[in-house]
């Protein structure tokens, strides 16, 4: 317990080198030299050269630190259900009065200005969606808008859910000029 680090070191003698001393002799001159130097702190460089071995089988990756071990983040708690699950309707509320503040009559539509409107939307949507506390949800908020210029859309969403528990809801606003879709999906998160 009282050990010093370097009366460990010599506790903790490969075996190889154990066998080697044992032939030559010098092993017990070297062990009082050794108990001698204990009181002298040894150099940055011999700790450094034990820090970069190693030890029990434990490999370093290329950089030479040790590789981080990966965090859970919840404990399982074997609830099948949550505690305060998704109302859908109060959901599609959310989306439906943020959507027409933003993109009412008085919104032009701009190339660039629109990417930036539509990332600020989302934000918000997914802001006011995580403030009504739905236990154990993910959501996805994605906001597209467009310009009516006799073009075709088309938009295709793949995903494995689980049908009784994650979902999605979407609402559009068309005017003579632009168009605005919303699409939000909730996904239950064990």
């Amino acid at each position: 317990m009282g050990d010093s680090p370097e009366e460990r070191r010599s506790k903790d003698v490969v075996p190889e080198t154990a066998a080697k001393e044992a032939e030559t002799g010098k092993g017990k001159k070297e062990k009082k030299e050794k108990s001698a130097e204990g009181t002298k702190p040894r150099p940055a460089s011999s700790q450094r050269g034990s820090l970069t071995k190693s030890h029990m089988g434990v490999s370093l990756p290329m950089g030479g630190a040790p590789a981080a071990k990966p965090t859970m983040r919840f404990m399982p708690t074997y609830r099948l259900e949550s505690k305060n699950p998704l109302n859908k309707e109060r959901v599609e509320n959310i989306i439906k009065a943020v959507m027409n503040r933003h993109y009412n009559d008085e919104y032009m539509f701009h190339p660039k200005h629109s990417l930036h409107m539509a990332a600020q939307v989302s934000e918000e949507i997914k802001n006011r969606i995580k403030l009504d506390n739905y236990d154990r949800y993910r959501y996805i908020v994605l906001v597209t808008v467009g310009e009516f210029l006799m073009q075709g859309l088309y938009s295709m969403v793949n995903f494995l859910w689980d049908a009784e528990k994650d979902g999605f809801v979407t609402y559009s606003v068309e005017r003579p000029s632009y168009f605005a879709v919303c699409t939000t999906f909730y996904l239950y998160y064990d």
